[in-house]
């Protein structure tokens, strides 16, 4: 087994800050994933306010300007009864354009929520074919 030494294996890009956010929609700061491998992306889910429903989606970009959705790149929706928790998936290398945003959709009352991800180097990746697209609603 090759050691992977984590300086230079992997790159961490907060996605979307970890705030309380109101109901609206809010698209978070793109990461640049040029020649990345496979990526973790979390997100840490705080306490949403009664009624309150949070749903964050995956996007991407070939130029950091026109985003679009990641087929099937979305984070189970966070409710009151699964708050508090965090919620992984993976993009697998190969499946997505080279910048990378999460999109927040609050409803109704206030959500806490951040989102990180961590790219591996494409040597360390999983699936060096690309593989699944992702792993997500998990």
């Amino acid at each position: 087994m090759q050691n992977i030494n984590p300086e230079s294996a992997t790159k961490v890009v907060e996605l979307l800050s970890a705030v309380s956010r109101g109901a609206g929609t809010v698209n978070g700061t793109a990461g640049d994933f040029k020649g990345c491998g496979d990526i973790l992306v979390v997100l840490m889910a705080g306490t949403n306010q009664a009624t309150g429903t949070h749903d964050v989606k995956l996007q991407d970009s070939a130029d950091n300007s026109t985003f679009a959705d990641i087929t099937n790149a979305a984070f189970v929706q966070v409710t009151t009864s699964n708050d508090e928790q965090s919620f992984k998936g993976i993009l697998r290398k190969g499946t997505y354009r080279r910048h990378v945003r999460a999109m927040s959709v609050v409803a109704t009352a206030a959500c806490v929520a951040g989102v990180t991800a961590v790219a591996m180097s494409p040597q360390d990746s999983a699936l060096a074919d690309g593989g699944s697209a992702y792993a997500f609603k998990v």
